[in-house]
């Protein structure tokens, strides 16, 4: 399954190459798209499974995400695939037999959009088969961009001009409430179970999450699931001189 990290001129350089690092670590065999503006180009030694999109020049585009994303999803060979920001990383291993069941739902068409690293509650679900949850039609943050599968179709119909990453997000909400389309997640018990996609998201309005100590200054519900190694490897490759 196709997976693409969207990213901007502001953390390609530093944030991408540990994001690969445990996407390769953590969710192996996976084809990868880095996709951004200009900095792509600069990035160097990437693993043979990892290509660069590059949209065009950012200050082009300023701050309108998904201004450069329309025309390049538009053309996209795959009928779904996953979405995910650059600091928004894996840090635990993938049950591949669980995301493959989750990966079918949508490749089959029952599923529009499958949530895999939080960013909905799921108690804002009711299940619908031995393995499977249902979101329900009217909760809020249905185009969340927390790591997800999404159908090509459904992620473009809220990929409007001139919104920025937040726009996506809220704007949205109102029209995805009750839009019909199905949002599913496989049924386990979290906090007492990890995510499939176990999610640290580093960014905070702007701020690194994490110090040089290696402890988290917001609230990450995950953190038990993360293991104190990868966050200091985080740590030491975003504070490298960018070359």
């Amino acid at each position: 399954m196709k997976i693409y990290v969207i990213t901007s001129n502001k953390y390609t350089r530093s944030l991408c190459p540990p994001n690969i690092h445990f996407l390769n670590k953590y969710w192996p065999n996976q084809q990868i798209s880095i996709v951004g503006y200009e900095d792509v180009n600069k990035l160097t030694d990437l693993p043979s499974n990892v290509e660069t999109v590059c949209l065009g020049k950012q200050n082009e585009f300023g701050k309108m995400w998904t201004n450069a994303l329309i025309p390049y999803f538009e053309t996209v060979a795959e009928d779904y695939f996953v979405i995910m920001l650059d600091d928004h990383f894996l840090l635990g291993p993938v049950d591949f037999s669980k995301m493959n069941i989750v990966e079918n739902w949508v490749k089959e068409g029952k599923a529009d959009k499958a949530m895999i690293g939080g960013g909905i509650p799921l108690y804002l679900s009711r299940k619908i088969s031995e393995n499977m949850l249902l979101f329900d039609q009217h909760i809020d943050y249905r185009t969340s961009l927390h790591p997800a599968i999404w159908k090509k179709s459904y992620f473009l119909k809220y990929l409007k001009p001139n919104m920025t990453s937040w726009d996506f997000e809220i704007k949205n909400n109102a029209e995805a409430r009750g839009d019909g389309a199905k949002i599913i997640n496989f049924h386990y018990k979290y906090p007492a179970q990890p995510h499939l996609f176990s999610c640290f998201e580093l960014c905070n309005k702007g701020e690194f999450t994490i110090n040089e100590k290696g402890e988290f200054l917001t609230d990450q519900p995950g953190e038990n699931f993360f293991a104190k190694e990868d966050i200091m490897y985080i740590w030491n490759q975003i504070n490298k001189p960018i070359q």
